[in-house]
């Protein structure tokens, strides 16, 4: 069978179908420099979108960069591996900082990122272990696993209220961290989140939280004391397992599942509980046995019980 088109249909197919539009060039630098000491100290030209991945990977003799303000994304370890890169200047401007971006810069001490980033990468600052203070984009949505893990000497962090999700690892052994302050708007503590932070002492939780991970405060010796929001529901395995200095903590009458009966093994400190529902709800919840706490010398302790019977925001104590 033939076809044939006449002139209408020829018109018809130009109007149905749109014109491809060509997406504008992004710059990317790829890097021209070479490691030498003479290029210690970077200024990259305005124009430059894009550091490309691996750019600078392992550049022993980088001291210092000044990225353009003309920049959008720093791509996946494009300085990882720079020992020491002492100070980096990020523009206004920059989007997202890929994975392990600057892991393993061993000699960055400061970090200020910009209100217009809003990721930052897996492994992002991971093994920056001079990294003493890090000021988060209060733009920032997500921030990957790993990104700030193992930065020995940072003590303090807060976490905009702009971001919803912390990944995993996030701040694993931070050994030097001590407080805290996570966004309003999370509701997960994600696995390992905090482990082995072994100098934490504060941490304020989100009102919205209803999730604790697994081994989230793992190891975190520091602890003393902890008031879990009304919303948790859900304490994952070893959550707070080797806190040894936690004497107390409060647990909401909410709470649905404790997923392991080693969710405080070890520690050793552990003496009340404050339950904020009733002696009958704390024994569905635990199926009928006992809480016992398996200390790190091996011995069993069972801590006090304290049933608050919370109603209408009012508390019942219970005998």
């Amino acid at each position: 069978m033939d076809l044939h088109f006449n002139s209408d249909t020829e018109e018809l197919l130009k109007e149905e179908v749109p014109e491809k539009k060509e997406e504008p060039l992004k710059v990317v630098f790829r890097g021209s420099y070479d490691d030498v000491p003479e290029n210690a100290d970077l200024v990259i030209g305005e124009g430059i979108e894009e550091i490309a991945e691996n750019a600078f990977r392992d550049f022993e003799n980088l001291r210092s960069v000044r990225l353009p303000k003309s920049l959008k994304q720093i791509s996946a370890c494009a300085f990882a591996g720079c020992r020491n890169l002492v100070s980096v200047e990020i523009p206004f401007g920059v989007k997202e900082i890929l994975d392990e971006a600057f892991s393993g810069c061993s000699s960055l001490g400061t970090v200020f990122l910009p209100d217009s980033v809003s990721r930052i990468g897996e492994g992002c600052f991971e093994g920056c272990a001079s990294l003493s203070k890090i000021r988060i984009s209060e733009s920032v949505i997500m921030i990957g696993s790993g990104a700030f893990a193992y930065c020995f000497n940072l003590k303090d962090v807060t976490v905009p209220d702009s971001c919803v999700l912390v990944e995993f690892n996030a701040f694993a052994g931070c050994f030097g961290l001590e407080s805290v302050k996570l966004s309003e708007n999370m509701g997960l503590l994600d696995e390992s989140l905090f482990e082995g932070c072994r100098s934490l002492s504060t941490v304020d939780l989100p009102a919205k939280l209803f999730k604790i991970g697994r081994r989230a405060f793992k190891g975190c010796v520091s602890l003393k004391s902890l008031i879990l929001p009304i919303g948790v529901s859900e304490i994952g395995f070893d959550a707070f397992s080797d806190c040894r200095a936690l004497t107390r903590i409060a647990i909401p009458r909410d709470l649905r599942e404790i997923e392991d009966d080693d969710a405080f093994g070890g520690c050793d400190s552990l003496s009340e509980i404050s339950y904020g529902g009733s002696r009958e709800s704390w024994e569905l919840l635990l199926h009928g046995k006992t809480l016992t706490v398996e200390k790190s010398d091996c011995t069993l302790a069972t801590p006090n019980v304290v049933f608050l019977n919370i109603k209408d925001g009012v508390k019942h104590h219970e005998v």
